[in-house]
């Protein structure tokens, strides 16, 4: 495995000299030969209550909208890297393209997301979200610019990061997986004194994939501190970096065939490895997020933070593009390395026109290329500056109780990048001025076309995005049953740069109510909007483009419930979504603005545990999801499945030998999901399941709560064979065959 992280080692040495602060301790990590055996802290399954929709902690049955909470420990359970993957643990999630596979890309409720929130804050730069250093990941189901600002209104996802611990603390994890996937984990936490603690937490991937040349590397440091300065003031410090390179891996085709248009793998003996691209593909990232939290408690009632953050990264991508799909019968004319057969330069246009538009796959002898270039932005970096300020606090005026979350939050960020592009071959060779040869994907030759581009003389292309907003929340606490959630926002945004400057103003308010039937039982509804700016990228030129602003609103009903003394929550909620001012992209991937988007259907989640040693994340997620798009208004959005299905529970021994031994199984349900706006074809629906088991051991001297682990996973245990999304009709992403992973991992 190859080590970039010379910072592991020194971890290493750090958590040596963790361990020397007690020398009883130290003297007897060398003779562990007692073991005894013990489970899971069972705390590490749940979060109790979230500030995300209000500025202050609400407990479940008090809130009166949804939000979804993924605990770190049910990603350790679930052998789970990506953000993309954790999110299968929550009902109605559907997977998108995400740029090749390099990036988060989701629907909630029927809407694509517009980014993943870290902490609160909006990030900028999109990734592959790692896990390293996440404590839990919250899904805030619909609209809630409130607290959020700019969001889509099917609702977010909020990654909370690991926070320093006043103990010593050391824990890890070696993991060896199918196709030679290979990941480190080194989790310190150190306290320096009664005031001061600090966290370092670092992993690194390397990893190959059922993919042709595939190699993916990722290397993640955290440093985290807590100061308590006093009684009533803290500052919480930390930062992050990740370098990465994964394949843009744009997956498989569709043709055109009698029967509208059908995934080529199905019609051909093309093995799901198989890459359509080049070996040169990759996005190549790095990324640095600063931030800085201080905390002062006024008096018991009122507690004022301001926050401040820096995020900066760099960025290259390179890939081979499919932006067209010729058809050839077998003795039609065109070599099986892709070049078209001519007698004369006039017959070549006619030739590849009746190829790419009129021609349907209709016999499996035919033949399918690829009309291909080189493009990418280059040099891409992204800088960010975040300000917040947060009063919270309790007032009473009359007979009820106000709690209030008065707030303000500013965003600047500057992204500059050039956008370099080859012409897209023509089947005819460069040797007499053409453009190259076509991609034949049943034989296919690589090393086709340039394998890299120069910016030179290439213009910069910068966009610079200023976002103020300020907000009000208000808790009206009118009776011991009875509450109401009133809130507003305002923001202020400016896109400035080669695109037309937009400017956009907007008021979004919310209204809610949550009424307590009993102890252990409540019901809500609520009102809330959005709004979002519209700026898009044209993949043809790679110039940034500005529309009108979305525009959304949510209607919603709910009903919670604990059961088993707290410990088993569910909940239920039906809801109704409006949307205007759509921006999609056409069949060639290019934005357009469509009349508007709907969404209704009704959701349920059940997380918890039952009994001792019991855990379980169920959900179940109906998806209503209608387009605007003129004639044809009813269409489905693509990837979005109308059905989703999550079930994941797991059961620890509690007693007796088998004490410590756990077994945990999940399945994963995705529904029918048409692959483009106009509906021409679908992606059938798919069932993952997933097993695992570990023991778990306490190695005796060392602590009471001092662990070793061992784990075994297995993903896609029935080796089903789906396609997880859509790019468009030549994007087509393959979901992964069924792999195995090894863990050893200890708490110390």
């Amino acid at each position: 495995m190859k080590f970039r992280l010379g910072y592991l080692a020194t971890l290493v040495a750090l958590s040596s000299n963790a361990q020397e602060t007690n020398s009883v301790r130290e003297k007897e990590v060398s003779d562990i030969e007692v073991i005894t055996v013990i489970g899971t802290n069972q705390k590490r399954y749940t979060v109790e209550s979230t500030e995300s929709l209000t500025g202050f902690p609400v407990d479940f049955l008090d809130l009166p909208r949804v939000v979804n909470i993924i605990p770190e420990q049910v990603v350790l359970d679930q052998k789970i890297t990506d953000l993309s993957e954790a999110l299968r643990n929550s009902p109605g999630i559907s997977l998108g393209d995400g740029f090749g596979g390099t990036n988060d890309d989701f629907l909630i409720r029927g809407f694509r997301r517009n980014t993943v929130y870290r902490n609160g804050f909006r990030r900028a730069t999109n990734f592959k979200t790692n896990l390293s250093n996440v404590e839990y990941t919250q899904v805030v189901r619909g609209p809630a610019s409130i607290t959020y600002g700019q969001v889509e209104p099917g609702g977010l996802v909020d990654v909370v990061t690991k926070k320093p611990l006043f103990e010593s603390r050391i824990s890890g994890e070696a993991r060896l997986g199918s196709f030679n996937d290979k990941f480190l984990l080194l989790d310190v936490s150190q306290s320096i004194s009664e005031r001061v603690g600090v966290r370092i937490v670092a992993s690194t991937q390397d990893a190959e994939s059922f993919r042709d040349f595939t190699d993916i590397s990722r290397d993640t440091i955290s440093i985290s501190s807590v100061i308590d300065f006093t009684e009533s003031t803290s500052l919480d410090l930390s930062y992050e970096y990740r370098d990465e390179s994964r394949p843009l891996d744009r997956g498989t085709i569709t043709v055109p065939t009698a029967n509208g248009r059908e995934i080529i793998n199905e019609l051909l003996d093309i093995p799901n490895s198989r890459r359509f691209g080049e070996e040169y593909e990759v996005f190549k990232s790095e990324f640095n997020f600063a931030e800085a939290t201080l905390s002062y408690a006024i008096n018991d009632n009122w507690t004022l933070k301001l926050s401040g953050a820096i995020e900066s990264s760099s960025a290259n991508d390179l890939q081979a593009r499919p932006v067209g799909l010729a058809i050839f019968d077998a003795d039609g004319p065109i070599t099986e390395d892709g070049f078209i057969i001519f007698q004369d330069p006039s017959e070549i246009a006619p030739i590849l026109g009746t190829a790419t538009r009129g021609a349907i796959f209709d016999d499996p002898t035919d033949q399918a290329f690829l009309l291909r270039r080189t493009d990418g932005s280059q040099d891409q970096d992204i800088e960010v500056f975040y300000a917040n300020a947060l009063l919270t606090g309790e007032v009473e005026l009359g007979n009820t109780n106000h709690r209030l979350a008065i707030g303000s939050d500013y965003r600047n960020s500057d992204t500059t990048r050039y956008f370099v592009s080859t012409p897209y071959t023509n089947g005819v060779s460069e040797a007499i001025g053409g453009d190259g040869a076509l991609f034949n994907v049943n034989n296919p030759i690589y090393r086709n076309l340039v394998d890299s581009l120069s910016t030179e003389n290439v213009p910069l292309i910068t966009v610079i995005e200023k976002n103020t907003g300020v907000f009000i929340n208000d808790y009206i606490e009118i009776t011991d049953k009875f509450n109401i959630l009133a809130g507003l926002r305002y923001d202020s945004f400016e896109l400035e740069g080669d695109s037309p400057v937009n400017d956009t103003d907007q008021f979004s308010p919310q209204l809610a109510a949550n009424y307590n039937l009993t102890e252990t039982m409540s019901m809500f509804a609520s009102y809330s909007t959005a709004f979002e700016p519209n700026t898009a990228t044209n993949t043809l030129t790679g110039e940034n483009e500005a529309f009108e602003p979305e525009d959304s609103t949510q209607y919603e009903l709910g009903f919670k419930a604990e059961f088993f003394d707290g410990n088993l929550q569910a909940s239920v909620a039906i809801y109704d979504i409006q949307k205007s001012n759509i921006l999609s992209s056409d069949e060639n991937d290019l934005p357009i603005l469509i009349d508007g988007q709907s969404s209704q259907g009704g959701e349920i989640s059940i997380s918890g545990q039952p009994t001792e040693g019991m855990n379980i994340i169920a959900g179940y997620a109906y998806v209503n999801a209608e387009i605007g798009t003129g004639n044809n208004s009813s269409n489905r959005p693509r990837n979005v499945a109308e059905n989703t299905f999550n079930l994941w529970t797991s059961y620890e021994v509690q007693s007796g030998k088998l004490e410590g031994l756990g077994l945990g199984a999940g399945a994963f349900y995705v529904g029918d999901r048409y692959g483009n706006d106009s509906n021409t074809y679908e992606l059938d629906a798919y069932t993952v399941v997933d097993l695992s088991v570990w023991y778990t051991l306490n190695v005796k001297n060392l602590g009471a709560n001092d662990t070793l682990r061992f784990q075994l996973a297995l993903k896609n245990v029935f080796d089903e064979e789906y396609y997880s999304a859509s790019g468009g009709d030549l994007r087509i992403s393959i979901g992964s065959p069924r792999t195995v992973f090894g863990s050893v991992s200890f708490d110390f």
